[in-house]
């Protein structure tokens, strides 16, 4: 613990002195979390020193951090309290940046640096967001998260002089840059249903990841990794892909929920091909209604096991359906995609609508084309 501690101290004078504020009070408030044992009061003392709006943080070398662009969140990720269970195709690689950040002052004396840029890809529910959130967990830094999707669609015009403002922030602000949705503006240029503006952003945003270096990493994520213009694909060093989880990993999952293993065993193949999010929402449910009615927890699962079912072909391909064209995909797209008939596609968006006209003739026609 003392010879913690005094690593601790030492990094948070380097980085105070070099104007590191964001990572200054970071490691201020790990100081204190190793302190919280040891003296209580110095810990709690330290922890609040370096609260949110406290004098510390404003008189850090540095001064005060750059003002948050809208539609950026910057949080900070505390510790989690468990690792999350990624497959070995996903750990190994996100470890691998963790260790290239960790020890980036030995790449630089040989004229090497630490992955920049990284781009999470796979289908809804794998844990991509949740990755973000352990990369910026283990290096201690800020997790500034924007939302593609909901800068494009609320400030349509601006969308251009909103990314800029978001990539100088972090070009000023030691964090973790997290692009969610990343494939609402990194579409590619040859999707003719885009309008003029995307596609510029689409070559600024090339520039910008090409060029990409100094105190932040970037992470983009997308569901949807075909639809990328594959240009910008190129563009990121490292390119992680997120499997659909298998029984074995979301029989670990329940297992790290408290759920017993025969149980598990039992609940696991029910949830593939489904978002890890139910798997954990059926525990924390069963949970409540556990301290609720007074019913044990096993019995509730054991009830959950024996009603849940896994989606059948026919609703997973739906679900698919219903995502590539919420992400914007044409008919004819979503077939080629999916390898199904036209056909079928048409007839599924109808079926989702519940067979209402909620696409009109000429819409069928325009996103058939």
């Amino acid at each position: 613990m003392k010879e913690q501690l005094r690593k601790e101290w030492t990094t948070l004078m380097q980085e105070g002195v070099h104007g590191q504020a964001a990572r200054f009070r970071l490691r201020a408030l790990r100081i204190a979390q190793l302190l919280s044992k040891v003296d209580p009061e110095l810990s709690a003392t330290l922890a609040s020193g370096v609260g949110e709006a406290s004098s510390l943080t404003r008189l850090a070398p540095g001064g005060a951090t750059s003002d948050i662009p809208d539609l950026l969140e910057v949080i900070t990720v505390e510790m989690l309290p468990v690792s999350p269970l990624f497959p070995p195709q996903v750990v190994l690689p996100l470890r691998q940046v963790v260790a290239e950040w960790e020890g980036r002052d030995v790449l630089l004396k040989e004229n090497l640096q630490p992955v920049h840029t990284v781009l999470l890809h796979g289908p809804p529910g794998v844990g991509k967001t949740l990755a973000a959130h352990w990369l910026a967990s283990e290096l201690q830094l800020p997790l500034a998260t924007l939302n593609l999707a909901a800068t494009m669609n609320s400030y349509l015009g601006k969308t251009g002089q909103n990314i800029a403002r978001v990539l100088e922030y972090a070009r000023s602000n030691a964090c973790v840059l997290f692009l969610d949705e990343f494939d609402a503006l990194g579409k590619r240029r040859s999707d003719e249903n885009d309008v003029g503006e995307l596609k510029r952003i689409v070559n600024v945003l090339l520039q910008a990841i090409d060029q990409w270096s100094g105190p932040s990493l970037l992470i983009a994520a997308t569901n949807h990794e075909s639809l990328l213009d594959e240009a910008m694909v190129r563009r990121f060093e490292l390119s992680i892909a997120f499997p659909q989880a298998t029984a074995a990993q979301l029989g670990a999952i329940f297992r790290s929920l408290g759920v017993p293993r025969e149980l598990a065993s039992q609940l696991a193949p029910k949830f593939v091909g489904q978002p890890i999010s139910n798997a954990t929402r059926l525990v924390t449910v069963a949970r409540k209604r556990a301290v609720l009615e007074g019913v044990p927890f096993e019995k509730i699962l054991e009830v959950a096991a024996s009603d849940c079912a896994p989606l059948s072909p026919v609703a997973e391909r739906r679900r698919k359906v219903r995502a590539l064209n919420d992400a914007g995909r044409s008919a004819h797209q979503i077939a080629k995609d999916l390898a199904v008939s036209h056909t079928t596609v048409l007839r599924d968006l109808k079926a989702l609508t519940g067979g209402r006209d909620e696409y009109s003739a000429t819409q069928l026609a325009y996103r058939s084309g």
